[in-house]
């Protein structure tokens, strides 16, 4: 390639007003250095430019770590507008496909043929960066009906085990962006848009695997785990929860764990499903459930779904 020409005039709109991209508000300034480090780092790729503009926007997380997932967005999302020319991506996505892969090396880790009763201890191992994501997004991939997808933002996931046996997996992300029962609700308790976003995390997947048939272990799974993403979501990102949410889809699930476990139903989504920058209404609309992960929190939420009082929390 004979050099890159990367002030195509014909592409180029200005922006004279900014834009707000993945909760951040993009000035003409702000894009200017978006547009020096797409120049300057062009032939290094697209991870070498999203840190760039992360490291001269400052654009971090309360821990200090670059947002280097959420600019990577951004960036794809001025492409789309044509305000900038990415380079063509180094790594091509595999295919639902190719995802198929032979289960990961196990290890001390076993997938039980059968378990029926309630194990004594559940330890929940975190599957960051280590061999235990591997298990965990195959699990997920295998067993759960929506699969696993790579999540832009905040994450944890955990592999549910008892004494090396592994029971399930569950994972918290950070909340939906557009969800008007929620808002309506936490706004109430005094929540602005940047709590929301910051304070409220979502259990984006559960899983008991279909060999583990144990009555009322799926609400105790829910109850031990927001306890232990509280520290560690506190101690990795920096950042103490107050909210968790998660949405059941009728069609397939009553929500009869999350009601043992306290959460609170408190409405349904409408179908829609974020696409880039846009929502299309393609998906069936889902029970919303809240819970508050701690107690103060949680006597407040009952008070402002049930005025009288009528509901009591354990």
């Amino acid at each position: 390639m004979r050099g890159y020409n990367y002030y195509n005039r014909t592409m180029k709109p200005k922006i004279t007003t900014p834009i707000t991209l993945r909760g951040r508000k993009f000035t003409a300034s702000s894009i200017g250095v978006v547009k020096s480090c797409v120049k300057r780092y062009y032939k290094f790729g697209r991870t070498r430019i999203s840190k760039e503009v992360c490291k001269r926007l400052n654009w971090r997380q309360p821990n200090g770590w670059l947002k280097d997932r959420a600019c990577r967005d951004v960036l794809i999302q001025l492409e789309k507008r044509g305000v900038i020319k990415l380079p063509e991506p180094k790594v091509t996505r595999k295919t639902k496909k190719e995802n198929n892969a032979p289960i990961p090396k196990l290890e001390k880790y076993i997938i039980p043929n059968e378990v029926t009763q309630i194990p004594n201890l559940i330890d929940f191992v975190l599957a960051k960066s280590n061999k235990e994501e591997q298990i965990w997004n195959y699990l997920v991939e295998q067993y759960h009906y929506l699969g696993h997808k790579v999540t832009v933002g905040r994450t944890l996931k955990y592999l549910i085990v008892s004494e090396n046996i592994i029971l399930g997996a569950i994972a918290y992300s950070s909340p939906a962006w557009n969800l008007s029962p929620r808002n309506q609700i936490l706004q109430k308790l005094g929540f602005t848009r940047e709590d929301i976003l910051n304070k409220v995390i979502n259990n984006s997947r559960f899983l008991i695997l279909p060999t583990v048939k144990v009555k009322n272990l799926a609400s105790k799974i829910l109850s031990l785990s927001t306890e232990k993403v509280v520290s560690d979501w506190a101690w990795y990102y920096s950042i103490t929860p107050l909210i968790a949410e998660t949405f059941v889809q009728p069609s397939r699930y009553l929500g009869t764990s999350y009601k043992a476990a306290n959460w609170l139903e408190i409405g349904i989504t409408k179908g829609y499903a974020k696409s880039g920058m846009s929502y299309r209404n393609s998906q069936e609309p889902k029970k919303i459930y809240l819970y508050g992960l701690n107690k103060e929190t949680r006597l407040k939420l009952i008070k402002v779904l049930s005025p009288e009082g009528e509901t009591e929390q354990k």
